[in-house]
């Protein structure tokens, strides 16, 4: 099966311009055009299943479409959504906050999914999304160090109270790094599937890795690239895996 995960800043897109004349005034721009060409870009790579960080749920900025609609419809596959924000905070009833979200695109059925919010942090929801075989959890971790480990500590009981192989993925925001998973990595029992930790950000001069695919032992890697693309700030990872 081959998963791709990818941090697609809502495809508002990147460059020196995003923030002029005034910062993250690109996250203001419309989307359509860079959307499509994130979708033809991911349907060349022909996924099983995708996990979009930060996609829109239907914003004016992708004219009131949802994001993982419209991919499923190019690529195959169901969307399921999920804002990212915990429900009861003022920023779910923010214009344009309201529709950012993460997302799993998925050509293979589940057997359920749903969305769950973690204790600690500004984004909260676990999207979770059990298959015959595995789980898979998507996040979207807080850029706050001291929140981010309270996230990191509930999820490794999350993955721990799994009754089947897990595959976590998401964008950490790990600015530490590997090091700041270590404790999860351990405690769990999990493999990085970037082995060789290349950087995930920015795209245009990759330094940080943010974004990571752990997994179960049971879980066989088979190949891990990442595309050097530029659509959107995080470069996405693709990886092969069979059970």
């Amino acid at each position: 099966m081959r998963f791709v995960l990818y941090n697609i800043r809502y495809a508002t897109g990147t460059g020196w311009d995003y923030h002029i004349p005034f910062p993250f005034w690109g996250c203001f721009r419309k989307t359509e055009k860079n959307f499509k060409d994130i979708s033809s870009f991911l349907m060349k790579l022909n996924p099983d299943i995708v996990g979009l960080v930060e996609s829109d749920g239907g914003s004016y900025r992708q004219n009131g479409k949802s994001q993982p609609k419209e991919m499923a419809s190019q690529i195959g596959g169901m969307p399921i959504f999920c804002c990212k924000y915990y429900p009861e905070s003022f920023i779910t009833k923010t214009p344009i906050l309201k529709s950012q979200g993460n997302a799993v695109v998925t050509k293979i059925p589940p057997v359920s999914h749903k969305v769950r919010y973690l204790s600690y942090g500004v984004k909260r929801a676990l999207l979770e999304v059990e298959y015959e075989d595995f789980v898979l959890y998507l996040v979207h971790l807080s850029l706050g160090r001291k929140a981010r480990t309270k996230q990191l500590e509930e999820l490794a009981e999350r993955c721990m109270s799994s009754k089947k192989p897990v595959i976590l993925a998401g964008d950490c925001n790990t600015f530490g790094g590997e090091d700041e998973l270590f404790p999860l990595i351990e405690r769990v029992g999990l493999k990085n599937a970037n082995s060789d930790l290349m950087p995930t950000y920015p795209s245009s001069s990759p330094r940080m890795l943010l974004d990571f695919v752990l997994y179960s032992p049971e879980i066989k890697v088979d190949n891990l690239f990442i595309p050097k693309v530029t659509f959107s700030d995080h470069l996405p990872l693709v990886c092969d895996f069979s059970l």
